[in-house]
């Protein structure tokens, strides 16, 4: 894992998802390994609607930061695997990072629900399916 993704207000929802990785491989294979990338070579601009429901589901039950992909920000590698460049989140009013800059804030959890809400258009169908995997993963660890 790279420097950017453990200084970045990502990191706990990248530890998140590698934390996943180990028990559930299976969840979030078109997610790249260590969420983050600068693009370039074996990157192209593009998006996975599961990595996205993974990212939003995994930040807001394991972290309680939602990552807010931007376009122009996401990136596929050969194998499909979504990676992120940079990303906004929202955190919660008493997170340690509320107030940096880029961060949203949200005063409740039901607000900061409602965030992943709103983003979870983008990941379509897949959101509710991945959304009931990964809480049965949680129950299960």
């Amino acid at each position: 894992m790279g420097l950017l993704a453990l200084t970045s207000p990502l990191a706990p929802v990248v530890a998140a998802v590698e934390g996943l990785r180990l028990q559930h491989p299976d969840l979030v294979r078109c997610v790249a390994p260590g969420v983050m990338t600068a693009g370039g070579d074996g990157w192209r601009p593009g998006t996975n609607r599961c990595a996205v429901a993974v990212l939003l589901v995994a930040g807001w039950t394991r972290a309680r930061r939602v990552p807010l992909p931007a376009d122009g920000e996401l990136f596929l590698n050969r194998a499909g695997q979504l990676g992120i460049r940079r990303a906004r989140v929202a955190v919660l009013v008493d997170d340690p990072v509320a107030g940096a800059p880029g961060v949203v804030v949200a005063a409740t959890r039901e607000e900061l629900f409602s965030i992943v809400l709103e983003h979870a258009v983008d990941a379509g169908p897949e959101l509710q399916a991945t959304m009931r995997r990964l809480t049965r993963a949680k129950a299960a660890a």
